[in-house]
């Protein structure tokens, strides 16, 4: 939900940046450009209005054409949406902002799935997890947070999930109760309580059995079969956000997956 109480958005700069001499730049990869960047820095959050089509184009001292160009691609890119009427606004996580899940579990690709519940496990602080620190750019003695939970369908566990989180990024997430964990995705979290959207993820998909841990989440026995899905969400400039390993049992239900557009990397 769009909060109109927000301040209105601040242009700080009156002509759009200088560029490399002798490069040939289209004026609206520069403004959109400009706009990208101070997304990046923080100054228009996840949900706020940026600034109108008309005070950016005084602001840069392009057309509105030029404007409208840029804005047109963030759009595409799923970083910027619009409301008819009201503005455009910062997305925010573009894993998809009416659904944030990354589970999805299906019969065939006729039917519809069924969301799961989540059950929060526990929440500790570790150190030198590999490779969850090379993935996430930590160093061996930085702080990660590791955070278990199983994912539910209906009444059978289908997902045990092992998130892992830089400690700089993260203060503090240890004193959240649990029922944080499970009334709302991770990457909700992330946007709502720290500012940072998840802009991209990369996954990998290998086979692997169950483990004496494992077995006790999911309720198989030690050895069986699992989808074990490696994923890193990154959020602006490439940053990792979360190494996640989601062991997945799928016996009776497969793990549906659909493209989604997300914004490339920078």
């Amino acid at each position: 939900m769009i909060d109109q109480s927000r301040r209105k958005p601040q242009i700080y700069s009156k002509k759009i940046e200088n560029h490399a001499p002798g490069k040939s730049v289209s004026r609206y990869f520069l403004v959109q450009s400009s706009v990208l960047n101070r997304i990046e820095k923080g100054e228009w959050g996840p949900g706020e209005m940026i600034p109108t089509e008309r005070e950016l184009a005084n602001a840069f001292g392009v057309s509105i054409g030029t404007v409208k160009t840029a804005l047109l691609n963030l759009v595409n890119t799923g970083l910027l949406f619009r409301v008819q009427g009201k503005g455009t606004f910062v997305s925010g996580s573009m894993i998809g902002r009416d659904k944030i899940r990354l589970y999805h579990f299906v019969s065939g690709f006729e039917n519809e799935d069924t969301p799961l519940k989540v059950k929060f496990q526990n929440i500790t602080s570790v150190k030198g997890v590999q490779p969850a620190g090379r993935y996430l750019k930590i160093k061996p003695d930085i702080e990660l947070y590791r955070i278990d939970r199983v994912f539910t369908l209906k009444t059978i566990p289908v997902v045990f999930a092992v998130s892992f989180l830089p400690g700089n990024l993260f203060r503090d997430i240890d004193k959240f109760p649990r029922e944080f964990f499970e009334c709302k995705p991770l990457y909700q979290m992330f946007e709502d309580v720290y500012k940072l959207p998840t802009v991209r993820y990369k996954e990998m998909f290998s086979i692997t059995c169950a483990t004496k841990e494992i077995c006790t989440s999911l309720e198989v026995p030690e050895g069986t079969p699992l989808l074990q899905v490696e994923m890193l969400a990154l959020t602006f400039k490439n940053r990792p956000l979360e190494y996640r390993l989601s062991y997945c049992k799928t016996d009776s239900v497969k793990l549906f997956r659909m493209p989604m557009k997300m914004m490339p990397a920078r």
